[in-house]
């Protein structure tokens, strides 16, 4: 249904004409105030302090600013919110963090929490950044593998989706942007996100049927 939604929102918008009106030069023009970055991290900070979802950064960053700078930004704004949620998690208490112990991530991460399982979990597509922050926090993992983990695995992901998006986006309006180029790097990262949940749903139904080697 939102998938329908999304796609009725862009055929109208292409139709409207807006999108000759609106090119990558302008958008990038955003990019330019300095207040830019200190609020996309401030906006990833306070989502993850609540556990919220903010991934669309992700796919946001790289259309404001070059790969490199929108990677560095991302994670900034990720060792920013992963510490928050992480503190959070461990301070906060009651039952409602507590119900938290009762989700998938936190089940997985109770039996593997190695940097590789941790590097792993946060690089697939589809993480569930904030919830995985929680979960370091309710289980204790130590905060320099946690962080350290989380911000190798992150910068890879969002120097390969700010690539991705800059190559797609790098034409003189919204039309052109749209070729079989882009769909087929947007397609594919779709078809990324759909692995890394299967894979997630994978592991932690395994963790669940067999006992930790």
């Amino acid at each position: 249904m939102t998938l329908l939604i999304l796609l009725g929102g862009l055929v109208l918008f292409l139709q409207s004409g807006l999108n000759d009106r609106v090119n990558i030069a302008k958008i990038r023009e955003l990019g330019e105030n300095p207040a830019t970055p200190l609020l996309i991290v401030a906006a990833m900070a306070a989502a993850w302090t609540y556990a919220l979802p903010a991934s669309v950064f992700f796919f946001l960053t790289p259309l404001l600013f070059p790969p490199i700078e929108s990677t560095a930004i991302i994670c900034v704004g990720t060792a920013a919110g992963s510490v928050l949620g992480y503190y959070s998690a461990r301070s906060v208490g009651g039952p409602w963090m507590e119900r938290f112990r009762d989700r998938r991530v936190t089940r997985f991460l109770e039996r593997h929490s190695s940097f590789a399982s941790l590097f792993a979990i946060r690089i697939f597509p589809g993480s569930q950044h904030g919830l995985i922050n929680y979960s370091a926090g309710l289980l204790k993992i130590p905060l320099g593998r946690f962080l350290v983990a989380t911000l190798a695995a992150v910068a890879v992901k969002a120097f390969l989706y700010a690539k991705a998006i800059d190559g797609s986006v790098g034409a003189s309006n919204l039309r052109e942007a749209l070729n079989w180029e882009t769909v087929s790097v947007l397609v594919t990262l779709g078809l990324l996100a759909l692995a890394g949940h299967v894979w997630q749903r994978r592991a932690a139904r395994e963790t669940q049927e067999s006992p930790e080697e």
